[in-house]
Order: C-alpha cells, then sequence, then structure tokens
C-alpha cells in the first residue's frame, strides 16, 4: 500500500507539474506576434548576419546559431492561430536553400508559411523567449541567462556554505567551471539544462534528509528539463543534485552502504527517467491530437537516428567510442572532433595530477569504499548517456560535453575524502564521524 501511495504522488506532482508547463507555454503563445515584432525583426536580422555554427578555435566555443534560429522560428509560429492548438503543433519554415537563419527572416517579415514539423520537442523555452521578447532580443535573452546562471551558482553556494558544507561550496562551482559555463552565453539552447539544475539545486540541498522528497524533486527535474530541452546535457538535472546530496551526508557522518546507496539511485534515477520519458509521449499524443495526424512515429524515427545513424562515415563501432572521446575532446579545448593532442593531453595530465595528490595525502583509514564507488558510479552515467546516443553525442558535442561536470563533481569528491586534511578523523567511539571540511 505503502507503495502504490508513493507511485500515485509522483504520478500526481508529473501531471501538476507538467499541466502547470504547458499552461505557461500556452499563454505565451497567447501573446500577440504583433507587439514582439521589433525584438523578433532585430533577432532575425542578428541572425542573417551570422553563419549557423559560427566560432573558430576551439570546439566548446561554437555558437549554435542554427539551433537557436529554429527555436526563434517555432516560437514565432506559435503566436499564429489557436494558442492552445500552436504551443502543441510546433513547426517552423526552414528557408529552403538559403536555410534556417534565412527561413527565420522570412517567417518574421514575410509571414512565411511553416514547412517543416518539429512536434517532437516540446520547445519549452518558448514560453520565456515570447515574453521577454516584450523587452528584448535575443542577444539580451542570452545575456539574461548567463547572469541567471552565475547568481544561481551564486545562490547554491552560498547555501552550501551557510550548511558549513564547505568542499561542496567549492566543488559545485568548480565543476561548471571546469565546463567553461560563461560559455553558454554564446546560444540559448545551451542554457536549459545549467539554469534548471542550479534552480533546483537548493531543493535537494534542503531537502536533503527527507527520502521520500528527493524521488519527487526528480520527478519534477526530469519533467522540467523534458519540456525546456532539446538534449544538449540532460544528465545535469539529476546527477549533480545526487551527486551533492551524497557528498552532504558524507562531510555530516550519514553515508549509508553502497547497497543503499544504489538503491536511492536507481529509485531518484527512475523516477526521473520515467518523468522524462513521459513528458516526450505526452508532447506526441498532445501534438497527435492538435494537428489531427500521428506525431509518434516522425519523433522515434529522429530518435534512432540520435542513437544509431552514422556520421562522418563512421562505422557504428567506430562512432560508438568516437562519442564519448569527442566530448572529452571538447572538455581539454579541443579544436577537431577528435583532436587526439587534446585527448591525451587532458586525459594524461588530469590522471597525473590527480594521482599524485592521492598518493601524496590519502589515508587508509579515511578511505570510504562504498562512498568512492557511489560517487564512479554517478560519474560514470554521463558516458553511458554519449554511448547510448552516439551520433547525437558526437555530432553536437560542443554542448553535450557540458554533461561531464558531474563526472568532474564525481571525481573530485573521490579524491578528497580520503585525504588527510579532507575531513577530520571519526571520534573514538562508534566510528561516527564528525567535523567539515
Amino acid at each position: 500500500m505503502k507503495r502504490i501511495t508513493a507511485v500515485l504522488l509522483r504520478a500526481g506532482v508529473f501531471a501538476a507539474v507538467l499541466l502547470a508547463l504547458w499552461a505557461l507555454l500556452t499563454l505565451s503563445a497567447a501573446v500577440p506576434n504583433d507587439s514582439i515584432y521589433g525584438n523578433m525583426l532585430s533577432s532575425a536580422e542578428y541572425y542573417m548576419e551570422t553563419e549557423p555554427f559560427q566560432g573558430e578555435g576551439q570546439l566548446r566555443m561554437r555558437q549554435d546559431n542554427y539551433a537557436d534560429a529554429i527555436l526563434l522560428n517555432v516560437a514565432w509560429n506559435m503566436g499564429s492561430g489557436l494558442p492552445f492548438s500552436s504551443a502543441l503543433d510546433t513547426k517552423y519554415y526552414d528557408g529552403g536553400e538559403r536555410g534556417e537563419n534565412y527561413g527565420l527572416y522570412c517567417s518574421v517579415t514575410e509571414n512565411a508559411a511553416p514547412n517543416t514539423d518539429y512536434t517532437r520537442y516540446w520547445h519549452g523555452m518558448s514560453a520565456l523567449i515570447r515574453p521577454l521578447m516584450l523587452v528584448t532580443d535575443v542577444r539580451g535573452i542570452k545575456l539574461i541567462g548567463e547572469i541567471s546562471a552565475f547568481l544561481l551558482l551564486a545562490l547554491n553556494c552560498a547555501l552550501l556554505l551557510k550548511k558549513r558544507q564547505f568542499f561542496a561550496a567549492g566543488a559545485v562551482p568548480a565543476a561548471f567551471l571546469c565546463v567553461h559555463i560563461w560559455d553558454i552565453g554564446l546560444a540559448m539552447e545551451y542554457q536549459p539544462a545549467v539554469l534548471i539544475t542550479l534552480l533546483l539545486l537548493p531543493l535537494y540541498i534542503l531537502m536533503e534528509k527527507k527520502d521520500g522528497a528527493l524521488p519527487l524533486l526528480a520527478v519534477i527535474s526530469g519533467t522540467m528539463i523534458a519540456f525546456f530541452d532539446f538534449l544538449t546535457a540532460e544528465t545535469l538535472t539529476i546527477l549533480i543534485p545526487l551527486l551533492t546530496v551524497f557528498i552532504i551526508r558524507k562531510q555530516e557522518g550519514r553515508a549509508v552502504s553502497l547497497r543503499g546507496n544504489v538503491l536511492m539511485i536507481a529509485d531518484c534515477g527512475g523516477a526521473w527517467l520515467l518523468s522524462y520519458a513521459g513528458t516526450f509521449l505526452v508532447k506526441w499524443g498532445a501534438a497527435s491530437i492538435a494537428a489531427g495526424e500521428n506525431k509518434f512515429l516522425a519523433a522515434i524515427t529522429s530518435a534512432e537516428v540520435r542513437m544509431y545513424g552514422s556520421a562522418e562515415q563512421l562505422s557504428p563501432a567506430e562512432q560508438f567510442f568516437a562519442a564519448p572521446l569527442a566530448n572529452i575532446s571538447t572538455l581539454f579545448g579541443g579544436t577537431s572532433r577528435l583532436d587526439w593532442g587534446a585527448v591525451t593531453a587532458g586525459i594524461l595530465i588530469s590522471a597525473a595530477v590527480t594521482g599524485a595528490v592521492f598518493y601524496l595525502f590519502h589515508d587508509r583509514e579515511r578511505f570510504d569504499r562504498s562512498f568512492t564507488l557511489t560517487m564512479l558510479i554517478l560519474g560514470a552515467l554521463p558516458f553511458v548517456r554519449f554511448f547510448l546516443l552516439n551520433n547525437h553525442s558526437y555530432l553536437h558535442e560542443f554542448f553535450t560535453y557540458r554533461a561531464l561536470a558531474s563526472s568532474i563533481l564525481a571525481v573530485f569528491a573521490a579524491v578528497w575524502f580520503p585525504l588527510r586534511f579532507g575531513r577530520k578523523k571519526s571520534s573514538a567511539k562508534g566510528g561516527k564521524k564528525h567535523g567539515r571540511a
């Protein structure tokens, strides 16, 4: 009975959150296009002067104008027709041979009829973009998103410091800095995963002692990222919070067995995954009703391409292993998808520094096998994502690599806590651990 109640509660939270987000998207579609025309035109003219993918040098600095132009095009077309149906039957004009940037300009200036279906995503960013277009254009929106990320990061840091979680207060921002959080200002589409993670993280921190609350937060995380994101670094929204929770518990001497940790990961991860998948299924079903045609087939076909489609004449086996390597290459400043110099130097230097610190300062009495394995399990999950969606992870490594922030945080924690200065020794009585980093 208790289990049934928990399932029903999670289902209720899922439904409530998704309905609220859906209502927000519908309300934004009701904003008249005439009232946002000026800033939409300014944005369209801006993209007419840019390449679809802009930026030289390190791939992490690539500006995805292609994705942003499509997002704005979808958002603009939501203003046509009835808000309820147009928020679900999402489409845009692709610009023909001249491309998506031109397509956006034609949509805004000539009311070009949309010719490309894009119902496989919710495009929840439109719920924010259309109201923001009342006051600023795309450059202002990108700046607002970037500033918001740093403010939220500071808020989380302050909350952790208040709880005297000094290691976490330093490690969480450091992990995001390692994946160049400041670069999310290059494109609107880079921002949802980071913003949602940092927006919900305080709730995980405040409620980490309540095991029953964590799966509910996971439901909210999975629903929100599926609604706002389009496959960028979605795993951040569950892995960063779980890592932070385990770090807090370890710091306060409340770490449990590996089995208990794995069960919690499975419970929260399962709640996140079901909510994530459920959000997409609801969109495809609702869009099918709104458009009067089956939208499932096109969405599933696209998903298959993201998982198994071939890229750059790579064999399936080559692409399978190239996907995580491409993300590592980007993390370490690669200038091409498989910059072997960046991959080799990055891995060797990181391993040498980490190994040296651990060798010189580790204390066997402080080594906690259960905690270390928990960190390694969570830190490995972004690579599972890279393997499963290898086509997408290889082609879009310039933004999917930010998922490695959770892997970096996991390594930080696994190395830090066994160090002699990582935390105070356990008390002599009963082995209960005290002290803080």
